[in-house]
């Protein structure tokens, strides 16, 4: 049995939805959710797809930190 903790990876996910913007612009929302429920973390929120989707890959890469250090570099707290 391993004592390492889980990687993040098994309790939060990452997406991105696209949604209307002011003025017929497009924004990007990067999400983090709770894998088990969905429920909504946080949200960074980017005018530019390429920022957007930079952010998202860099908090994927993230999700195979420990639990614990993934929490502490994304601010996610622990009753999440």
């Amino acid at each position: 049995m391993s004592s390492s903790p889980r990687p993040a990876r098994h309790d939060f996910r990452v997406l991105t939805r696209t949604r209307g913007g002011y003025g017929g612009g497009v924004l990007y929302d990067v999400q983090l959710q709770v894998a088990a429920t969905g429920a909504l973390v946080w949200a960074q929120t980017f005018t530019d797809q390429a920022q957007a989707d930079e952010f998202q890959e860099r908090v994927e890469d993230d999700l195979a930190l420990d639990g614990p250090e993934f929490r502490r570099r994304h601010s996610v707290p622990s009753t999440t």
